[in-house]
């Protein structure tokens, strides 16, 4: 018996193999393709960031530069002095008054009086105000020191070795009184009072307490300031307001 060249058997195996073969063939050219699309460049974003999707990294707004004047300078203001107020001019004291000003006010010779005195012998119901009181304001490089023996009041004084030293006091009446020291080597003072001035030599041959006391005066408000002008120390002892009621005008028949 003769066997046929070809096995029928092995048709379906080698058509199973074709088709494998030509499976591969088609995934291959798939691949190929693929591979062959277009490369599309990606622009780096202004962003520090990495994003993992296009698009959704935030809006960068790059800011805009307005260019602006500057305003000019405007020029100051200039201010108005102010008004000074005007002084007030007590009662005229009698006596010459001379051309020669001490301390920006006028010089008055003649009267007040100055008067020696061993004991304090102020007007009944005067103020005597010691310089030690806190109303008189010292101004400059004072010293108070102790005076006994001599008839200072309360036994104090306040010395001045510098010219320009001052006190100043204010006070209510008709009349201001001025007791210092007086004695060998002393210098001299500006008392002045309001808008007069009246210059004082407190030097002496004799140490003894001594009164200046000034004129009449409206009565109202008065300010006295006492002014080291030169030669050597000058003191203050105290300062009194006599009291002096005011008269009463009687009317003429």
């Amino acid at each position: 018996m003769v066997k046929p060249r070809f096995d029928k058997g092995l048709i379906i195996p080698i058509l199973l193999g074709c088709f494998s073969i030509a499976g591969l063939c088609i995934v291959v050219l798939f691949g190929q393709l693929n591979d062959s699309r277009s490369v599309v460049p990606v622009n780096n974003t202004e962003t520090p960031s990495d994003y993992i999707y296009l698009g959704t990294e935030p809006v960068v707004f790059a800011p805009t530069l307005v260019e602006t004047e500057a305003p000019a300078p405007t020029e100051p203001t200039a201010m108005s002095e102010p008004s000074r107020p005007s002084q007030f001019t007590p009662t005229v004291f009698t006596g010459r008054v001379t051309n020669t000003p001490v301390n920006d006010v006028a010089l008055v010779t003649g009267t007040p009086t100055r008067t020696p005195t061993l004991i304090n012998t102020s007007t009944p119901g005067a103020s005597v105000y010691d310089d030690t009181d806190f109303r008189l304001v010292y101004s400059g490089s004072w010293s108070p020191i102790e005076s006994k023996n001599t008839g200072a009041y309360q036994d104090t004084l306040h010395v001045s070795f510098t010219v320009g030293d001052s006190v100043t006091f204010n006070f209510i009446g008709r009349q201001v009184e001025f007791s210092y020291q007086s004695g060998p080597s002393l210098g001299t003072v500006t008392v002045t009072l309001d808008s007069l001035g009246f210059s004082l030599d407190q030097s002496n041959g004799v140490t003894q307490v001594e009164k200046w006391s000034s004129g009449l005066l409206d009565q109202g408000t008065h300010t006295v300031v006492i002014t080291h002008t030169g030669g050597g120390s000058i003191n203050v002892d105290s300062i009194t307001v006599p009291y002096l009621p005011t008269p009463t005008p009687t009317s003429t028949p």
